[in-house]
């Protein structure tokens, strides 16, 4: 019995870990439609109007592809920017997607994925460097 918890306590953790990332990827998608939610419940009950809210909305997304990082890196428990930022970047590539899909005449989703994927991936590196230190 004694090798057995040996093996157990000395095994090596895989590489990468693809169910942390999709945890943190799955957060963050819920985050946005949760503040998306929010702001449509603000623009209805007040007399805000959905343009002054485009600006919250980004960075209320910014700050959930954070989280995002910073859940896959717990999740992971290892190499927090690693699958912080794999999180990030799947997350700009699926909301990119949907964006895609859901508005097909609107050129935006897609014309600039370059600087947002690159953008996720920092900003869940960044979310999964404090998710790690924490």
């Amino acid at each position: 019995m004694q090798g057995a918890d040996v093996r157990e306590r000395y095994r090596t953790p895989p590489p990468f870990d693809a169910r942390a990332v999709v945890t943190g990827t799955a957060v963050s998608l819920v985050l946005v439609l949760l503040a998306s939610g929010i702001l449509a419940l603000a623009v209805y009950f007040t007399a805000l109007h959905e343009y002054q809210l485009n600006t919250a909305l980004y960075y209320l997304g910014m700050l959930a592809t954070a989280a995002g990082g910073f859940v896959a890196a717990r999740s992971a428990d290892q190499k927090g920017w690693l699958h912080g930022g794999a999180a990030g970047l799947l997350y700009v590539l699926v909301g990119s997607a949907l964006g895609h899909w859901l508005f097909p005449g609107d050129p935006s989703p897609l014309a600039q994925l370059g600087p947002r994927m690159l953008l996720g991936f920092i900003l869940g590196a960044i979310g999964g460097a404090v998710g790690m230190l924490l």
